[in-house]
């Protein structure tokens, strides 16, 4: 319904925060549905008193009220009209990126001061997507986002100490920029504090300690690097000949079954020292509901992760239609209420009983229940990431298993792959292998610059290497995560389309 006229005043909002500490009419602003047509008609001294409010709150840690003010100026962003123009266009040319710089730096000393915990993940969710509200207005607010944040996002990415939902939600906005990225803001990625930062990011894949964080760092590094440049920087990045050409060797329209041949072989090598732990699984059901493996010819097993940075287990299925299209799920600890893992029918099965019902592939359902060969050893990583306390013994129907994957894949000292009956694998351990070492980072390139941050297919100048952006991808928009919390219902997918999220190489 159009915005009653009492609320029209977007500004009398901010002041009444601002000066009253009441934040009551921003609140009943959110439960507003603004049309498209009406401004919001704000004084040119509105963006000073929005940066005074913002950076009051953020002073107190006060994380609701910050997310309150983010969230209202966001979907109020289009609709505001200073001196008869665009408000948004204006507040830019005033420095309004230069002001988010100032509020996200502000935001990652509380997340840091938190302890790592998941609930500043929603304000970062609601301040990048603010951001890409004004990345989104024009070229010059695209330019400036770009320059200001990318630098801040690799940086964010490779610290260890920020939950990695927080990390999840920073690559998938960065790789939203990279995707649309201006040709003349491409310079940025070829300075040599950005090499240094994606030297990390290579470095960061080997303890990520999260699939889905892998493939998007892995998806980050693809985006700014051109496949020449690419070739060259990856034996950089990785030592070992076999891992720097397995990354070299991910295609654009094999993006997924590439990625997960490279990252398998890099988990693999790290031996019992990696934090993501990969088993082919031979069947999987939600209830009695088979859940089905992705179509793809080049998928060589029905990989389930265990990871033990995020502490979640996660897979991909798919899709109950005829799109082909992946969808993926993943079941967080705290989703969890008991799991047990017992041998039947020369298979071993890890039953997970859920605290809520969940829909998974437009099926709903509370046991998640996981066929596996039995000679795999699966119950320590399990453990690890649901927990010890939660592991239960009990009574459940019997449920009918399906091979779908027959065999498993192992690597040779050279790093060849080695295809094996899954009735003669046994389990292998593999020396830990680093990373190439690197000169040590300078400290200024630790944190970002104080003002430096997604590219269609096109032609790019002549000095510098064309990008090729595809056109198809195979991750569903309708991906799925077994709820954590209300806004983290739904995963941020890795699109294949040729208008969001996908590798130009």
């Amino acid at each position: 319904m159009p915005i009653r006229p009492n609320l029209q005043q977007l500004e009398k909002c901010i002041d009444n925060a601002l000066r009253k500490n009441d934040f009551k009419p921003l609140k009943t602003l959110l439960q507003i549905d603004i049309c498209e047509d009406v401004k919001i008609k704000c004084s040119k001294q509105f963006f000073h008193k929005l940066d005074d409010l913002m950076c009051r709150e953020l002073n107190k840690k006060d994380i609701q009220t910050v997310s309150t003010i983010l969230v209202s100026f966001g979907r109020c962003g289009k609709n505001i009209s200073i001196l008869g123009k665009a408000g948004l266009l204006t507040m830019i040319k005033q420095g309004l990126v230069q002001k988010m710089v100032t509020w996200f730096e502000k935001s990652k000393e509380i997340i840091l001061s938190q302890g790592n915990s998941k609930d500043e993940a929603v304000m970062i969710e609601d301040l990048f997507e603010l951001l890409m509200v004004i990345h989104d207005m024009d070229d010059e607010g695209r330019r400036q986002v770009v320059e200001s944040f990318i630098p801040r996002i690799c940086a964010l990415v490779i610290d260890s100490r920020v939950n990695i939902c927080i990390q999840q939600e920073a690559l998938k906005k960065m790789n939203a920029m990279l995707d649309k990225m201006p040709e003349d803001a491409r310079k940025i990625l070829s300075n040599q504090e950005m090499l240094i930062l994606m030297s990390s990011m290579g470095e960061r894949i080997l303890d990520a300690g999260d699939y889905d964080l892998q493939v998007a760092i892995v998806e980050a590094l693809c985006r700014m690097t051109p496949e020449e440049q690419r070739e060259e920087l990856a034996c950089q990045w990785f030592s070992m000949d076999f891992i720097a050409n397995a990354f070299k060797g991910i295609k654009v329209s094999e993006f997924e079954t590439d990625c997960r041949i490279f990252l398998n072989l890099v988990n693999g090598m790290l031996g019992d020292k990696r934090r993501v732990f990969t088993f082919p699984c031979l069947s999987a059901f939600l209830d009695n509901y088979e859940l089905q493996i992705p179509s793809d010819e080049k998928l060589e097993g029905f990989w389930i992760d265990f990871n033990l940075g995020s502490q979640t287990v996660s897979f991909y299925i798919a899709e109950d239609n005829d799109t082909h299209q992946w969808e993926a799920v993943t079941v967080p600890e705290e989703e969890v209420q008991i799991y047990s893992i017992e041998v039947r029918e020369s298979k071993k099965l890890l039953t997970i009983i859920l605290k809520n019902k969940v829909k998974i592939s437009k099926r709903e359902g509370k046991e998640l229940l996981l066929y596996f060969d039995a000679s795999l050893e699966i119950t320590n990583v399990t453990q690890k990431v649901f927990g010890a306390d939660k592991y239960r013994e009990f009574t459940r129907k019997q449920g009918i298993s399906v091979a779908k994957t027959s065999v498993h894949i192992l690597f040779d000292a050279s790093g060849s792959q080695i295809l094996v009956p899954e009735s003669q694998i046994s389990p292998v351990e593999e020396e830990l292998v680093s990373l190439k070492e690197k000169a040590n980072p300078q400290e200024e390139f630790a944190k970002p610059p104080k003002c430096i941050k997604n590219s269609n297919q096109g032609d790019i100048k002549n000095s510098q290497p064309k990008i090729i952006t595809p056109s198809k991808r195979k991750m569903s928009e309708a991906s799925m995560i077994v709820p954590g919390s209300d806004r983290y219902t739904v995963r941020s997918p890795i699109f294949l389309v040729n208008t969001f999220l996908c590798p130009p190489f």
